[in-house]
């Protein structure tokens, strides 16, 4: 009896370390030899070890590209390798440095996220606020991924939660224009500015009108309506979360984001 019970404790032992989430804390993964790219461009990865083939999502911080810093979403299932990022930050870089960053963080994934369990087939990237434009930036301007030999549209996903989508406010002002920033502008440096090309799937998640930032709702329905009509991509859904503002609407998300990510690719192993 001592035995068989030795077994199961070690039996119950061994399935909740297979279950348990790690953590691997500040792998560099800038190329560049500027000193704060090297202190900031740094990336956290939480997954599960002895697992395979799992989704995977790359997120990024809000902080209007001016401050903030990585952290893990909530309510997301432990089944996703999770991705959080740093990049750097205006005025110490262009807000335009913040984009190349992203790029560069999610390239990394697709070369390494293998070694943590993670499908570089299902790899989702999004982010809140800032960190939701620059995902989107990232995901629909083939560029920025190109110059790493990687398709835009080998992203499983874009999750962008609360974003703009016109040019973001510190890259105009980064760039000189000092007009008010609640005055659309859509340019290169805009996600309604690059609708040449197709995109990811795509899920737009929103505050309350009444309360999120101004303009911001009605933009990223416009958005959705261009990706639509131009035939951009293959999935396109906008939610938009009654009686959340700009602050609260990132909590939830993660949820919106598991079911998004599963329309995408299908449910994960086990079926949850």
């Amino acid at each position: 009896m001592k035995i068989l019970a030795t077994l199961l404790a070690l039996a119950i032992a061994s399935a909740l370390s297979a279950a348990e989430q790690s953590v691997e804390r500040d792998i560099p993964y800038s190329q560049s030899s500027d000193a704060y790219a090297r202190q900031r461009c740094a990336l956290d990865v939480k997954y599960q070890k002895g697992e395979s083939g799992r989704r995977v999502l790359v997120w990024f911080h809000g902080g209007g590209i001016t401050s903030g810093s990585k952290h893990f979403p909530a309510n997301l299932p432990k089944d996703f390798v999770v991705v959080a990022a740093n990049y750097r930050l205006s005025p110490k870089a262009s807000a335009e440095k913040a984009i190349e960053d992203a790029a560069e963080a999610v390239a990394w994934t697709f070369k390494n996220i293998e070694k943590f369990g993670g499908d570089p087939k299902k790899i989702f990237v999004s982010g809140h606020s800032a960190g939701a434009y620059l995902a989107g930036m990232v995901g629909f301007n083939p560029e920025y991924l190109g110059k790493f030999g990687i398709k835009n549209t080998d992203i499983a996903g874009l999750a962008l939660v609360s974003g703009q989508a016109t040019t973001h406010f510190r890259v105009r002002s980064d760039l000189g224009d000092k007009s008010n920033s609640l005055k659309p502008k859509i340019d290169r440096h805009a996600l309604l500015g690059n609708l040449d090309n197709p995109i990811p799937p795509l899920c737009l998640i929103l505050g309350d009108r009444r309360i999120e930032f101004p303009e911001r709702v009605e933009e990223n329905l416009l958005l959705a309506s261009a990706v639509k009509n131009l035939k951009l991509a293959k999935i396109v859904e906008i939610h938009e979360l009654q009686g959340l503002n700009h602050a609260q609407v990132g909590n939830p998300a993660g949820f919106i984001i598991d079911g998004f990510s599963k329309k995408v690719c299908g449910a994960p192993k086990g079926g949850k």
